[in-house]
């Protein structure tokens, strides 16, 4: 992709998530998160159009669950669109993003346009 079209920001994401389907769930280490997904390291038993589960443990109280969808699985990552959260994950997921931001007033003005073209 030659010019960054993307409308959220990613931010440098180096932790370990789990990513689950239907009975299957696996470890991965990140990459890079934003408000709209995330990219792993590539992991086995997942295929592009997939319905997962991502969930990053913040503390033993605290787990952030997305619902997502998979849209890149190979050898050299794994990327999920997430398409549902409910809203204490979507506020830790915004407070993650923002704090490891260079520009955490640019996140919130960011969720105020689609993330997508309707």
């Amino acid at each position: 992709m030659g010019q960054d079209k993307r409308r959220r920001t990613r931010i440098d994401a180096g932790f370990t998530v789990q990513i689950s389907k239907k009975g299957f769930s696996v470890e991965a280490e990140t990459h890079n998160l934003s408000m709209k997904g995330i990219l792993c390291d590539g992991v086995e038993g997942f295929s592009t159009e997939d319905d997962c589960t991502v969930s990053i443990t913040l503390c033993e109280d605290i787990v952030v669950t997305i619902e997502g969808k998979i849209v890149r699985a190979d050898k050299t990552g794994l990327a999920v669109d997430f398409v549902a959260m409910d809203e204490v994950s979507f506020t830790h997921l915004r407070n993650i993003v923002k704090y490891n931001s260079a520009d955490a007033d640019r996140i919130d003005g960011e969720l105020i346009s689609p993330a997508f073209d309707l």
